[in-house]
């Protein structure tokens, strides 16, 4: 019986300084298992964001390249992890970009909602009720998620406030905090998102 060679051992681990920068991928033979699972892992982030912000393909085209990798190797040099505020980076992002002049306050609620809605996702911490985001360009409304009250509720709600008293703006493009119950009666000053 003859045995085959064994592949090169290559951890995912091996892979992330590629993952976060798509032009890297040229660097791997199409065929290869490294390719594919770097592939795999940027089309995730693709569709997490293509998925949630449709409106982002008619800025971009319908391949979102022109927004994605330059997004990618932008978040790559600052560091950014693929947290919650991954839209909220993308949107940061796009302020800086050509795409400047064409984005519109209905684009940044979107942006702003789905960066909540995968805070409800994600987040296990009993202690935090509510994720309130903030922006200048809001004008003193913001963008809430609020986490599920009762297992027996469907709908993840994530909802725009305009509050009776604005609260301050975030120094920032956008500023964040936790509420610990489902009452908005605290306000602990904006917080920065994170990285």
């Amino acid at each position: 019986m003859t045995c085959l060679s064994p592949a090169p051992a290559r951890l995912d681990a091996d892979l992330l300084d590629d993952f976060a920068n798509p032009e890297r991928q040229s660097a791997y033979p199409r065929e290869s298992r490294a390719y594919v699972r770097v592939d795999i892992s940027i089309r995730a982030y693709w569709h997490a964001l293509f998925d949630q912000v449709p409106e982002l393909l008619e800025l971009s085209g319908p391949d979102g390249r022109a927004i994605f990798l330059p997004f990618m190797e932008w978040a790559r040099a600052k560091g950014v992890t693929f947290n919650w505020a991954f839209y909220l980076w993308v949107y940061g992002w796009l302020m800086q970009s050509g795409f400047r002049d064409r984005l519109g306050r209905d684009l940044l609620l979107r942006m702003m909602s789905a960066a909540a809605g995968r805070w409800i996702g994600v987040d296990r911490d009993t202690d935090r009720c509510a994720l309130v985001i903030g922006s200048p360009m809001l004008e003193g409304a913001v963008v809430v998620g609020w986490k599920l009250k009762s297992l027996q509720t469907t709908v993840i709600p994530v909802e725009r406030l305009d509050l009776e008293e604005p609260l301050s703006s975030p120094a920032g493009h956008f500023g964040c905090f936790y509420a610990p119950s489902f009452d908005l009666d605290y306000f602990p000053g904006w917080k920065s998102i994170p990285l």
